[in-house]
């Protein structure tokens, strides 16, 4: 370990106190996507004392820049709690992602670095898709991101390992809903009537032969059939039958296959039955790809810190991260960082029963301004 690293670990030891504080008050103000209010003022009292330039971005987010130049380096922590019990909760662990990049922000200042940096506090991750806004509000230009830092605390990894990837990391997410309109009356003249239930099943029973055909020839994916509506009673047939669901996959031109399919599938169906088909396709978040170059960068600074044992390879998971649009536009890399320890962190992301160890405050700070000094 080298007299740098030796100093960057006791600063931020130094200030443990501070950055585990800083995380319980940011738990105790948990507020949903886009009201992220208190914690937006919060974060910027905290970038202020320290020195740092700060502004808002996105409504109720937050970007902090040191030592300003042309062109600099980000990091991003999500900032909204989730739902949970009936009151907003940090059951998602953006508590310690925004604590975690509040120490690196403290930590550089600390350290006299020289490099340009920021840190974009971003708000609704968890469904609105608060990137698309940060980036639209130009949030990645002046000064120019050239490369970009993610992360996620990530339960059963133990504290002091971390999971990184090459290339596809997490799912796209596409939801769909297709409404088959034909023709409501009695149940019990059903000749004068066009039941819009029976294309809904047509098309789901050819809908998973046709994509199961493929299953093993591309990209992994998956295609979720989540609900079907139609009618209220036992005696009445309806105009209208709705399915909704969801499709996800790792590889852009696999999930433009399965819309243009669905669409083909959908209208064979109603066809078939002689109804009408009404078709809404909704692009949600691209798959989150790792860029290459970064993701060999920190893994081998993070190996030197951690040992290679402590660094794992991450398997591609079908939950979906926003991250993923910042990817599209910047070099980007996302990694898992490990909580359990001690009982805590056994419990997945988003249960009521959410915990995670405080030491992962220190390997997160650790090892990202680790690599920051490495470029």
């Amino acid at each position: 370990m080298s007299l740098q690293t030796d100093k960057i670990k006791e600063v931020i030891e130094k200030n443990m106190n501070l950055f585990e504080n800083i995380r319980k008050e940011l738990h105790n103000i948990a507020e949903l996507s886009f009201e992220e209010y208190k914690t937006q003022k919060y974060i910027r009292e905290k970038l202020t004392e320290w020195g740092i330039e700060n502004f808002p971005v996105a409504k109720t987010g937050v970007i902090g820049i040191i030592n300003n130049s042309d062109e600099c380096v980000a990091v991003r922590a999500d900032m909204d709690a989730i739902l949970v019990e009936g009151k907003p909760r940090h059951c998602c662990g953006h508590d310690f992602h925004m604590a975690i990049v509040l120490g690196i922000a403290k930590t550089l200042i600390d350290i006299g670095y020289t490099g340009c940096v920021k840190f974009i506090f971003q708000p609704a991750e968890e469904g609105p898709g608060g990137a698309k806004k940060v980036i639209e509000e130009g949030g990645l230009k002046n000064p120019n991101v050239k490369k970009m830092i993610g992360f996620h605390v990530w339960p059963k990894l133990d504290v002091g390992m971390i999971e990184v990837s090459s290339g596809a990391i997490m799912a796209s997410v596409d939801d769909f809903e297709i409404e088959f309109i034909g023709k409501g009356g009695h149940a019990a003249m059903p000749e004068l009537t066009k039941n819009p239930i029976y294309p809904a099943i047509e098309f789901i029973q050819s809908a998973n032969n046709f994509f199961s055909a493929f299953s093993k020839k591309v990209s992994p994916f998956h295609i979720s059939f989540s609900s079907i509506s139609s009618g209220e009673t036992y005696n009445v047939i309806a105009n209208t039958c709705k399915i909704k669901g969801t499709v996800r996959t790792f590889d852009t031109k696999v999930q433009d296959f399965i819309y243009q399919n669905i669409k083909k599938l959908a209208k064979c169906s109603a066809e078939k039955y002689n109804v009408q088909v009404d078709i809404n396709y909704y692009f949600q978040y691209p798959p989150l790809i790792n860029d290459s170059k970064i993701a060999a960068e920190f893994s081998k600074s993070a190996e030197n810190i951690l040992g290679k044992e402590n660094v794992k390879r991450a398997e591609m998971s079908f939950t979906a991260e926003d991250f993923a649009f910042y990817c599209k536009q910047v070099p980007s890399f996302y990694f898992r960082l490990g909580i359990k320890e001690n009982g805590k962190g056994e419990n997945p992301l988003h249960s009521p029963s959410f915990d995670a160890s405080e030491k992962c405050i220190f390997y997160g700070i650790y090892l990202v301004v680790n690599y920051l000094l490495t470029i």
